[in-house]
């Protein structure tokens, strides 16, 4: 699904992070983004009520 996700660039929310990788993403003070394994996380803006974040894989 991640992997999905990243080539088609869609922006998932902090609830179906959180349902992928079984942890909330969260960033510390005044940065945007969320290392997870091979993975990057960054905040985009919102969906709704939640944080929409975009999808990456780090090399």
């Amino acid at each position: 699904m991640l992997e999905q996700a990243c080539t088609a660039q869609w922006q998932l929310t902090t609830e179906e992070v959180e349902q992928l990788l079984g942890v909330r993403p969260k960033c510390h003070v005044h940065e945007t983004t969320f290392y997870r394994g091979e993975w990057c996380f960054t905040k985009v803006g919102k969906l709704g009520t939640q944080t929409a974040w975009q999808v990456s894989k780090v090399n």
